[in-house]
């Protein structure tokens, strides 16, 4: 029994990463409270994912406050602007005739405004690229990598209905285990989809799993 709970046995370190993620997930979900912030907060939780999943030292509060703070400013401007262009998207496909042509063009522009939003913050926790550059470089990867794209969207198209069936099943008062039900769900795609983003940028910077300010 006592090999289990060593602190170089697997079954401690998989137990040493859940908790490590459930306090993660926790400080994703309080610091996206006021909605604006969802996007720095992402970006910190990707920062801090992908540094525990690299094996590297640290205290998890601690780097996601690095993380939130220093990239607080770009992280909240492209929250901004990925909402502006979503609702004018939604306004469009809500008033638009069906017959225009105009209409299956939001579906086109909703799907790209979706994965490059899937790559921003990924990439910002790990590069220091200026605003636009930053957007550009998320558009430019997310059609170019699409089987890692893909894969994304089928893991928040897994958990969108997961949390909306859970919804269904659950009454509102229920409140309390829909929370842990939507942190569920953005923990396991924070950490599979760390996972594939590691993969991905290392094709680009070989030493990926130092710190944004040791890369550049």
């Amino acid at each position: 029994m006592g090999g289990w709970f060593n602190i170089d046995s697997k079954f401690y370190r998989f137990c040493s990463y859940i908790g490590d993620f459930i306090i993660l997930m926790v400080l994703w979900a309080i610091f996206s409270l006021p909605v604006i912030t969802v996007g720095a907060s992402t970006t910190a939780a990707y920062y801090v994912a992908t540094r525990q999943l690299s094996s590297r030292e640290g205290y998890i509060w601690k780097d996601f406050l690095k993380s939130f703070k220093s990239n607080f400013i770009q992280s909240t401007l492209s929250t901004i602007i990925f909402g502006i262009i979503g609702a004018v998207i939604y306004i469009n496909i809500e008033f638009l005739e069906k017959s225009s042509i105009f209409f299956p063009v939001q579906f086109v522009l909703l799907y790209e405004l979706t994965i490059t939003v899937i790559y921003t913050f990924p990439l910002l926790s790990r590069f220091n690229f200026k605003f636009f550059k930053l957007l550009k470089t998320a558009f430019l990867m997310a059609n170019k990598h699409l089987l890692t794209t893909i894969s994304c969207l089928i893991l928040l198209g897994a958990g969108f209905t997961l949390i909306t069936r859970s919804l269904g099943v659950l009454s509102i008062s229920y409140t309390f285990p829909i929370f842990f039900v939507v942190l569920f769900c953005m923990g396991l795609y924070i950490f599979v989809s760390s996972l594939m983003f590691m993969k991905l940028f290392r094709k680009y910077v070989p030493d990926m799993d130092k710190d944004p300010e040791e890369i550049f």
